[in-house]
């Protein structure tokens, strides 16, 4: 990978409540060496957007085909495949798949009123889909994260709105995780395969907080750089290091390692904003680097916080990078030439 220029950086070091800036210098980033493939769309479809990626470089995520959306897979050999709907529904959309191939995600269902609501999904191996359905009482519920043995993590949604994160077993139950105390509403975002949890609380004091909720349910707050921070963990890998973003004046990448440990790393050059959407075992992470009216720019963390740009597509103008496996191939959308939103694949060597 190609290593830009200097940039200067800062960071605090905190556990709990304290924070790690680092402060020094770094090589600035230009677009490092990437190998950008566009992905395309399904059959009738003129925009895709790419959501996760597994150790087989297998992406899924959604397409359009006409007016709905559908859940859509690409598989390493180029191919595209719709996913489907539930019975009832009408779009769908893939937010997870493990290395077994089995993704989780959300597809609207049609009540006993012909409301339409969003529930949970997984697509099994044999292609089928299940409807993960929510707590009890609640309307809605979607599907944000899958470890190896399939247990599967997201929220379900009240007919107010508040959220609460829940865990889909294998056995099919759901386990409602809960919130930080004083809090009203929380979602999970990512599950790892020792089975602990990553996601947000928020509702009323002390704000939004990045949270982790260890294998029997107990939550924990992730470090912030202030009292008047409020942060999202993303992802989580095996060894227990944490990806997402703080809030303050502005909103930057965020790494916690299994300690505890902030470490904010800089956006690229000229930006001013950025966050994480998901860490390989090594350290790296992927996420956006933007400043606020100008395009986005996809991005890459290296463990030591040297930051680097992910390539557009030619003549293209915004990307953004959603997931990251250990092979060093990334997935998310970027602009075409003609202003469309494609899913694309880069390979930017291992990570």
């Amino acid at each position: 990978m190609a290593r830009p220029r200097a940039l200067s950086r800062v960071g605090i070091l905190a556990v709990g409540g304290l924070v790690t800036l680092l402060v020094g210098t770094f090589p600035a980033p230009a677009t490092a060496t990437t190998q950008v493939t566009d992905l395309g769309a399904l059959p009738g479809g003129s925009s895709s957007f790419a959501v996760a990626i597994n150790s087989s470089g297998t992406v899924v995520g959604d397409s359009s085909v006409g007016l709905p959306n559908h859940a859509a897979r690409w598989n390493p050999d180029g191919t595209i495949d719709d996913l489907g709907v539930l019975p009832t529904g009408v779009d769908s959309t893939a937010n997870a798949i493990n290395d077994a191939g089995v993704v989780a995600g959300s597809g609207s269902m049609r009540d006993a009123a012909h409301d339409f609501h969003t529930h949970a999904v997984r697509w099994n191996l044999d292609g089928t889909i299940d409807d993960l359905g929510t707590l009890p009482g609640d309307i809605a519920s979607e599907a944000r994260g899958i470890n190896s043995a399939g247990v599967i993590v997201g929220y379900s949604q009240q007919p107010d709105g508040v959220r609460h994160a829940v865990r889909w077993n294998v056995d099919g139950t759901i386990d409602n995780l809960g919130t930080l105390p004083g809090q009203s509403s929380s979602q999970a975002n990512a599950i790892n395969d020792a089975g602990a949890i990553v996601g947000y609380s928020y509702g009323c004091c002390p704000g939004t907080r990045a949270v982790r909720w260890t294998p029997d349910g107990t939550i924990v707050t992730l470090g912030i750089g202030s009292a008047s921070s409020t942060s999202i963990a993303t992802a989580i890998t095996n060894d227990g290091a944490v990806a997402g973003y703080e809030t303050t004046d502005t909103t930057r990448v965020a790494r916690w390692d299994a300690s505890g440990v902030i470490t904010l790393p800089n956006p690229l050059p000229g930006d001013v904003t950025s966050w994480a959407s998901d860490i390989t075992a090594s350290g790296v992470m992927v996420g956006r680097s933007f400043t606020s009216g100008s395009p986005a720019h996809a991005a890459r963390w290296d463990a030591d916080g040297t930051v680097s740009g992910l390539a557009p597509l030619a003549d293209g103008k915004d990307a953004n990078a959603y997931s990251v496996n250990d092979n060093g191939q990334a997935a998310g959308y970027a602009t075409t030439a003609d202003g469309h939103i494609h899913a694309v694949r880069w390979s930017t060597g291992a990570s």
